[in-house]
């Protein structure tokens, strides 16, 4: 394979990424402007992510988004522990707690 027949492959490969980015996009817009303004609530599910899911919807949001921020962050460095670490120090917590009372 020549130099040329590299660029010309190069720039066909370009080409077709900036088509697909822009189908992509469009996809997108295309998807917000069927999207309805407002959604009507849902009950929450029993569980406790439905229970944390309502306490959010129910503060601000610049709070909610802070909350949403905290626990990714947590979920994030939990997920790069090793899971012996995370039990130890999840035990020792809960050992202090009893400890403290």
């Amino acid at each position: 394979m020549t130099s040329d027949d590299t660029g010309r492959e190069l720039e066909k490969l370009r080409a077709d990424v900036a088509a697909l980015r822009d189908a992509r996009q469009a996809d997108e817009e295309k998807a917000r402007e069927s999207t309805p303004a407002a959604v009507p609530a849902e009950p929450p599910p029993a569980d406790s992510a439905g229970q944390e899911a309502a306490e959010t919807a129910a503060l601000p949001e610049e709070q909610r988004t802070q909350l949403e921020e905290l626990g990714d962050l947590l979920q994030q460095e939990i997920r790069d522990l090793p899971t012996i670490t995370c039990l130890a120090v999840f035990s020792l917590g809960i050992l202090m707690g009893r400890l403290m009372r």
